[in-house]
């Protein structure tokens, strides 16, 4: 039993770790999205708004792992792992609906420069 928390601790100090790389482009992102105007501003926010779901994703991990190396086996698997899996599955669905509003809109500008 010391053994498997044991290994959460090291799993949740190794998730929050990872949780800093995410972070730092967030902040740094914050600057380029200030000083950018149009177009590029829109698919920075799309940039944004995937990198916060992510760190949410991360830090969810993290307390599954606190919260099931102190013992509590059912909040760990039976609420913060499926919250964590709804977070990681809205991350892919925001994934999409990015990719494919950015390809509408490269279409649609290729459309407008074929008129002219």
């Amino acid at each position: 039993m010391l053994e498997t928390q044991f290994y959460n601790v090291i799993d949740a100090s190794i998730y929050l770790v990872a949780t800093i790389i995410p972070a730092y482009f967030l902040l740094n992102s914050r600057y380029s999205i200030n000083n950018n105007h149009n177009n590029n501003n829109n698919n920075n926010n799309h940039l944004k708004i995937l990198t916060i779901i992510l760190i949410g994703f991360i830090l969810m991990q993290v307390f599954y792992h606190i919260v099931g190396s102190l013992g509590f086996r059912l909040l760990a698997k039976g609420f913060l792992e499926p919250l964590s899996m709804a977070a990681l599955l809205l991350f892919g669905v925001m994934y999409l609906i990015a990719t494919v509003r950015t390809k509408n809109k490269k279409k649609q500008q290729q459309q407008q420069e074929f008129k002219i």
